[in-house]
């Protein structure tokens, strides 16, 4: 029986090695399992990122979009999930918009006009994302989805112009608008148009017409697409237009102001960016000659990528089982 006995307690001993040996794996396993499983992040956090893109303008010196007038832009964004359906977001982007008649030389109208600007953007805006198929920042769930929004913004905008000096065309000749050479300084520059009242703004005959402010409201419209990486990352692209209750993007809207009047109140600098058509030898607009059409506002728009993560709120969780 001794051996017996020897035997059965050196079998219940292994048992229990063995019992103990597989509880030990299974507990490192599910550590590992568990590790390992998809993370879900509990609640709503703040996600903020960044998007890059372009930026573009239609307005009097374009007929539809020129795309060889496309300009690098970006900014900083945030979004808020309400739910899957709706998403706020906020942003502040910066962007370039330019047009030039010198796109269209087809058109004899628009090459004696001769008219050109470029101008920064600086825009901040709420707006409200409508997701079409449901969005949740959870790669397992509804992870991505296409979504239009909508909202509003103020926007900041200075348009310029580029200015180069000839003394052929402004300080000689039998009706110089410079007989003494003061606009040799600003050749090679950059001209702030809007204090030029290159329309007349604020002239003695059009005292009613007041200078446009350089910060005003927009309505930011649009559509993208946005997927989520992973538990941490998503990435999106939209397009978007901006309504403006402005037709002065590009300093240009309705007619052409007699020489002496805004020569007056402004000065040289003033004559020679108004009418730009003695530039390109051709001859000057008489006064009330339309230089824009102010029935039709005008619009910027931006285009980009998105990639955004969450950085406040929602806290990250593995599956229960």
């Amino acid at each position: 029986m001794e051996k017996i006995s020897g035997l059965i307690f050196a079998d219940s001993g292994m048992k229990r090695i063995v019992i103990g040996a597989i509880a030990i794996a299974a507990v490192s396993v599910a550590t590992e399992a568990m590790a390992q499983s998809p993370k879900v992040r509990r609640g709503k956090p703040l996600h903020v990122g960044l998007m890059l893109g372009a930026s573009n303008y239609q307005g009097d010196l374009t007929t539809s979009v020129a795309w060889n007038e496309t300009k690098p832009a970006g900014g900083l964004i945030c979004r808020y999930d309400l739910n899957y359906m709706f998403t706020l977001r906020g942003s502040a982007l910066f962007g370039t918009i330019s047009g030039s008649d010198k796109n269209y030389d087809n058109d004899p109208g628009r090459a004696r006009r001769n008219l050109s600007f470029r101008s920064n953007v600086v825009e901040f805006s709420g707006q409200l994302e409508w997701n079409l198929f449901g969005y949740e920042s959870d790669p397992n769930t509804r992870a991505r989805s296409p979504y239009l929004f909508a909202g509003v913004g103020v926007y900041k905008f200075n348009p310029k112009a580029y200015f180069e000096y000839d003394p052929a065309i402004f300080s000689q000749g039998p009706n110089p608008i410079d007989p003494n050479g003061e606009l040799a300084k600003y050749d090679g520059k950059w001209v702030e148009l809007q204090p030029l009242g290159t329309e007349g703004q604020e002239t003695t005959k059009y005292n009613d017409k007041r200078r446009y402010g350089l910060t005003q409201v927009s309505i930011p419209i649009g559509f993208g697409f946005k997927t989520q990486l992973n538990e941490d990352w998503a990435l999106g692209i939209e397009a978007g237009v901006r309504k403006t209750f402005t037709d002065y993007l590009d300093d240009v809207s309705s007619i052409y102001v007699d020489d002496q009047i805004v020569g007056g109140a402004y000065g040289y600098l003033a004559v020679a960016m108004k009418d730009r058509a003695r530039e390109v030898g051709q001859e000057s607009f008489a006064n009330d000659n339309p230089r824009g059409n102010s029935n039709n506002k005008d619009w910027y728009m931006f285009l980009g990528f998105t990639l955004t993560r969450p950085i406040v709120g929602g806290k990250t969780t593995c599956f229960q089982f």
